[in-house]
Formats: C-alpha cells, structure tokens, sequence
C-alpha cells in the first residue's frame, strides 16, 4: 500500500487559506488615477465654470422683459387716464412721462409731458439698462387715450440679441423675442 500523502496548508500573513499562485489585494486609489480624475475636473472647470458665471445672458433678458413691461405700462395708463404718454428710450435706459392736467383734464396743447408717470408702488416708471446691455434705437413713442400710438409704422427695438416689436396703430407690444 502506499503511504498516504500529506499536504501542508498555504496561508496568507493573516492565517487565512490561499490557493497557490494567488494573491490577495487591497481595494483602494493609485496616485495615477487619482492625479488624472484631478486634471479633468480642472479641464471641465475652466472650460465650463465661465458660463455658470456671466449673467449678461440673464441681464438682457430681464432688460428686455423690463422694457417690454414699461411700454405696456404706458399704454394702460394713457388709456386709464385719457392723457398722451410719452416713453422715451434711450440706449441705456427708458423713463415715462404723461401730459399735465388742466382742470381735471389733460392739456392737449402740452407737448413737454412734464408729470413723471409713478408706478403703484410711487416710483417714477423708469429704468437704467445693466452695465454692458443697451437698447437702439433711441427714439419716443407717444400713446393716445385709445392707446395708439405716434409710430408711422411699426417700430422694433433692440436689446442685446432680443427684440421688441410695437404696432403703430394698435400699440400692441410684442416680444422680447
């Protein structure tokens, strides 16, 4: 009969059975993968963090809607008022101002349109345009009490890269778009 083999066990450092040829190894980072996940949240910060940053996109579009607003403001209150409102813009801002009364009416022969139109809150309506935004072209727009306006044709107005667009015979503003 043969004599009966024995085998001896393998084990790791640890006392724990290892098959032969194998080794255990650790879970964890290289400092290669580690400087390489590095430098690409860097390239992707630098090429995208600008744009998280600049608000000018966000200005013009406030802008634009602000002026909008103001245009139809004008209308609404020569309506409401029966007195001519003038909106006069300028390429970085805009103010709205309506005829004076005469005896509870409005002086139609008053071409200086010297009472500031107030919003509800008691401010005059006017604005100023962010630093860098600028509307063109200057120019007045005068809205009757039946909210035409004094446009020979219909009038469009640029803001950065939105426009406006204002009916000479209805008034209707449109935009920004």
């Amino acid at each position: 009969m043969a004599p009966a083999r024995t085998t001896t066990a393998v084990t790791d450092g640890r006392g724990l059975p290892r098959v032969r040829g194998t080794r255990f190894r650790q879970a964890g980072v290289t400092i290669v993968e580690l400087v390489l996940v590095i430098v690409i949240v860097g390239v992707l910060g630098a090429l995208a963090g600008p744009r998280f940053f600049d608000e000018s996109a966000f200005d013009e579009r406030a802008y634009a809607e602000e002026l909008a607003s103001a245009i139809r403001y004008a209308q609404k209150v020569a309506v409401g008022s029966g007195c001519r409102v003038r909106v006069q813009v300028a390429a970085a801002s805009y103010a709205l101002s309506q005829q004076a009364p005469q005896a509870g009416h409005c002086d139609p022969a008053d071409a200086a349109f010297p009472v500031a139109v107030m919003l509800p809150h008691g401010q005059p309506a006017a604005g100023t345009a962010p630093q860098g935004i600028s509307a063109a072209p200057a120019g007045t727009i005068v809205y009757d009490a039946l909210g035409r306006t004094n446009l020979g044709a219909d009038a469009t107005l640029t803001v950065g890269s939105r426009t406006l667009t204002i009916q000479a015979d209805s008034g209707l503003v449109r935009g920004p778009q």
